[in-house]
């Protein structure tokens, strides 16, 4: 694989949403494989895209609720998201994913969804999260490299 993009897609400014964006700042610090790209895409779903095109495999870390215990990973292949209903799985779904969807010949992917424990008006992580936080890391970074 050539061209890898792992996406952070959330708002800093809810709380456990911005878990995608958190993922991906340090994960941009920390991991040096050359093949990878990581994107802060944050709320911006068109800047997002844009920078989508061309990849060959993408990975998505997201807030994602699913039922799970916070801070608990659940992965979704890109080309089955579409499946469920619009905005009950992430509220940056609507748009992201239908697009990718259409492009899923050309575009293979995951998506990682973090259950969030908290989102309102605040900046960084809830207290749940915040603990969890090195596992959390963890898990995404071994999902990661096993999705690869």
């Amino acid at each position: 694989m050539k061209n890898i993009i792992i996406l952070g897609i959330g708002n800093k400014l809810m709380m456990d949403d911005g878990i995608g964006v958190y993922l991906v700042e340090e994960l941009s610090k920390t991991e040096t494989n050359p093949q990878i790209n990581y994107v802060i895409g944050e709320s911006d779903i068109d800047y997002s895209l844009s920078q989508l095109e061309g990849a060959e495999f993408v990975i998505i870390l997201d807030a994602v609720l699913s039922g799970s215990k916070p801070g608990d990973l659940t992965i979704f292949p890109l080309d089955r998201v579409h499946s469920h209903r619009m905005l009950d799985l992430s509220p940056h779904n609507l748009h992201l994913f239908q697009a990718l969807y259409y492009q899923r010949d050309k575009m293979k992917g995951f998506l990682i969804g973090i259950e969030p424990s908290e989102i309102s008006f605040q900046m960084g992580l809830s207290r749940v999260l915040s603990k969890k936080w090195p596992e959390i890391l963890y898990s995404v970074k071994k999902t990661i490299e096993e999705l690869l």
